[in-house]
């Protein structure tokens, strides 16, 4: 009897644990339990490359790629364009179903749209996985943030902040701005944030065009905008940006 009531509470105590690893366990093969695809398209004349949650997909830029194997989750979604300027587009993509992206793009700007066509991709393939990523590994594991060169990180952001906000004078301000971005790169907000910090629209203006070759989003430099009070500053930058 004792021995009956010993093997019962370890089985109530191991049974939830492994209906978690049943939970999580993808199907055999390493094909997660809900196989759902991923389709990016560019407009004619542009190709790209594709990186999810910072893997890169294809060694070699394509005009449309169709990734197989993933499964319900929010995945990182980012496409390099193959173009002068070295265009990145990001965002995060809750993927339900399968789902088709078009890059879309007016001027210099880039975004991805969601589209409802149907295209025969030029490159279609399995989703590539970071090394680290076993068989054991959750289709609902939490997928990592953008790495730092997608912008400063968090924590050498908030510490530039810190000091350049620290300096008395908006020209020690600007000095101190410009060495951290030189050496850094930034997000659109970020640079947006340390415009902020300037009292004079002169020294937005110029730190705005200061970082503006190392911000990895150039799509989205109009958010800049926000911080000048005269029309002329925003015609100035965009001038500034057209001639890069």
């Amino acid at each position: 009897m004792k021995k009956h009531l010993i093997i019962a509470l370890v089985l109530l105590l191991t049974l939830p644990a492994m209906a978690q690893v049943a939970r999580i366990r993808p199907k055999l093969g390493g094909t997660p339990q809900q196989d759902i695809t991923l389709t990016i398209v560019a407009p004619r004349g542009l190709q790209f490359w594709l990186y999810v949650d910072d893997v890169p997909q294809n060694e070699e830029p394509v005009r449309s790629i169709c990734i197989r194997n993933l499964w319900n989750d929010d995945f990182y979604v980012r496409v390099e364009l193959n173009n002068e300027v070295q265009n990145c587009v990001g965002q995060f993509v809750d993927l339900t179903q399968s789902q088709t992206f078009s890059i879309i793009h007016a001027g210099q700007c880039f975004g991805l749209e969601l589209s409802q066509a149907h295209i025969k991709p030029e490159l279609t393939m399995d989703l590539k996985l970071p090394k680290e990523h076993t068989m054991l590994d959750s289709p609902s594991m939490v997928h990592p943030m953008p790495p730092a060169y997608f912008g400063m990180s968090p924590e050498d952001y908030d510490d530039a902040y810190r000091l350049i906000s620290n300096e008395s004078f908006d020209s020690s301000k600007l000095t101190v701005a410009k060495q951290v971005v030189s050496s850094n790169p930034m997000t659109a907000n970020q640079i947006l944030n340390i415009c902020k910090l300037f009292s004079f629209e002169s020294n937005k203006l110029e730190f705005a065009k200061y970082a503006y070759p190392n911000c990895v989003e150039k799509n989205k430099y109009y958010l800049i905008n926000e911080v000048f009070k005269y029309d002329s500053s925003k015609r100035e930058l965009d001038e500034f940006i057209k001639g890069q």
